[in-house]
């Protein structure tokens, strides 16, 4: 579940860099990509947890797959919304208005799993999601202060931050799909 969504996340962002660095054309080309794998990424809800998985002494399952099934909702309904803004050539400021729920809903999730993770899973484990969620924060953050109140100047650093952050989240997910992290 965490391997597949945060591959599929990582490369949607990855792709939105492209568009916010001008690097496509137009912008319904990135919103086919994202469109895709943001509907891809919703059936990763359906998968069983690789890492969550209660093994630790005192790992409760629940809690630690409710919050990632939700993340993994709010990230796909952020590429589908991020889709339907390229294709349809819509404001770009409702995408940064969600962006700051995304980023708030991301940073509580990333507290809680940098305190929750620590004691009872392994560290490569608990830094491949904390560190993930930590740079999904960060990217929604600019996302927001980039779309949301037309800050240009921020163009670049959210666009190369895009690229870079989306690159390693899908380096983190294709490890853990490879069992490299266990």
């Amino acid at each position: 579940m965490e391997a597949v969504f945060l591959t599929l996340i990582g490369a949607a962002l990855f792709s939105q860099s492209w568009y916010v660095l001008g690097m496509y054309s137009e912008g319904r080309t990135m919103g086919v990509f994202v469109g895709g794998l943001g509907l891809l990424s919703l059936g990763a809800i359906t998968l069983t947890p690789m890492l969550l998985t209660g093994e630790g002494p005192g790992a409760e399952l629940l809690p630690e797959t409710t919050l990632m099934k939700t993340l993994i909702f709010l990230w796909a309904l952020y590429a589908i919304g991020v889709a339907a803004q390229a294709i349809w050539d819509l404001d770009e400021r409702a995408i940064g208005f969600y962006s700051v729920i995304l980023s708030i809903v991301t940073l509580l999730s990333f507290m809680y799993y940098s305190v929750e993770l620590e004691s009872t899973y392994s560290i490569p484990a608990w830094l491949s999601i904390s560190g993930s969620l930590l740079l999904l924060t960060i990217m929604s953050g600019l996302t927001f202060f980039y779309l949301a109140f037309n800050f240009k100047i921020l163009r670049l650093v959210t666009g190369w931050f895009l690229l870079l952050g989306g690159g390693v989240i899908s380096a983190i997910g294709l490890c853990i799909l490879t069992t490299v992290i266990a």
